[in-house]
């Protein structure tokens, strides 16, 4: 039984090959129904979805791995993004917060140095009204602000000579008592007031001893107020062991102070005379015109210095030099160059004996001559011209 085919459609012949995407008519299914209806259907150039079972199309998955890639890359930019935002937040406050301390820090700074500017002006206007205790803390707190401060270390060092004077020029050692073995268990502030008890009494050794325990202690406590009475300690110590005679350690005490501050004149002075006291003594028997040029720059500066050695003063061994190098020039037959050294031993040391070697140099230096005869030629006669021996020989010589 033929099937009538539908009107306008071309009679179904199997030996032709299909068309586009045209399907041949299927039998009907058990239900009756078109088996076709079951299909996707196709068109011509629309790509046909996959079927149950059939695998997707590789340009489907290539796709999709390309949109989960490019979805992934942009999701690590967003974090990338939210990160370097995050760090400019932190890093623009940290750098704020800085900038806030560092301008708060050199307003104070500036505050301070006008503050201290200040105190400097007001310390010399009670040096020179003597009120060299205010002058003292004004300037304490100046190099507390600024350690280099111009002016004001020297400044502070005058200040604690006039609270601080220097013993006498020939002080006797004070004697102390010999420290303690136990260890010294008074706090800090009760040994700074017993350093300024013993500075007030001149007792520089024994403040010395308290200093040197203190820094030990704590090195920091008021560090600028316990140099500057090092510095004077050791240097009016140093003065009071070189006029006592012990002069390598006032040498040494002076060298000291010095590397807290610089030494004043009085100071250095005495330190000079001393050390051309030692190196006279070096000289002495050896080479007397060097031990006489030393000893010549001691007794200028300080005439009474000596050493415990030999209680000689400067001005002795420099008369006994000058004695010695006239004594030199008297063998070599220059009696006039021996006639200054003697004249100025003389005053000095005045020896009978070199007393008269000296008169006797002097007139063969300075022969007396012969007085004319009043008898013979009475003008040429005048008793002030007659010379006397015993006149130059009181004279000095």
């Amino acid at each position: 039984m033929n099937q009538q085919q539908p009107q306008g459609m071309p009679p179904y012949n199997p030996n032709l090959p299909p068309q586009g995407n045209y399907q041949p008519p299927q039998a009907p299914g058990p239900n009756g129904f078109n088996q076709q209806r079951n299909q996707a259907p196709g068109y011509p150039g629309q790509q046909v979805p996959p079927q149950p079972g059939q695998q997707p199309p590789k340009q489907l998955n290539a796709k999709k791995k390309k949109n989960k890639k490019q979805s992934g890359s942009i999701v690590g930019w967003v974090f990338v993004g939210i990160f370097l935002m995050l760090i400019i937040a932190v890093g623009g406050g940290y750098l704020g917060y800085k900038a806030a301390i560092n301008a708060r820090k050199a307003e104070y700074s500036r505050k301070s140095k006008m503050a201290a500017a200040e105190q400097y002006q007001m310390a010399l206007a009670d040096i020179e009204q003597g009120k060299y205790g205010n002058a003292q803390t004004r300037l304490n707190y100046v190099l507390e602000v600024d350690q280099n401060y111009p002016g004001a270390f020297q400044k502070l060092q005058e200040v604690q000579l006039a609270l601080y004077p220097t013993a006498s020029p020939t002080p006797e050692i004070i004697a102390t008592a010999e420290p303690s073995p136990t260890p010294d268990t008074r706090g800090d502030e009760e040994v700074f007031q017993a350093i300024q008890q013993a500075m007030y009494s001149q007792n520089w050794e024994y403040a010395i001893t308290l200093i040197t325990l203190l820094r030990d202690r704590n090195l920091s406590y008021r560090g600028i107020e316990v140099d500057g009475m090092y510095y004077i300690a050791l240097r009016n110590y140093g003065m009071q062991q070189i006029n006592a005679g012990y002069l390598e350690n006032g040498i040494y005490n002076i060298t000291l102070a010095e590397s807290f501050g610089p030494i004043d004149s009085t100071a250095e002075n005495m330190r000079s005379a001393a050390r051309s006291y030692l190196a006279g003594a070096g000289f002495w028997e050896i080479n007397w015109s060097k031990a006489l040029e030393y000893y010549s720059n001691a007794a200028e500066v300080l005439p009474g210095i000596f050493d415990r050695a030999t209680n000689l003063t400067a001005n002795q061994r420099f008369a006994e030099a000058s004695f010695r190098v006239a004594e030199d020039y008297v063998a070599h037959e220059d009696f006039c160059g021996a006639i200054d050294y003697y004249a100025q031993g003389l005053p000095i040391s005045a020896n009978e004996s070199i007393q008269l070697t000296a008169t006797a140099v002097y007139l063969v230096c300075y022969p007396p001559q012969p007085t004319p005869d009043a008898s013979e030629d009475s003008d040429f006669y005048d008793a002030e011209d007659d010379f006397q021996e015993e006149d130059f020989y009181f004279a000095g010589y």
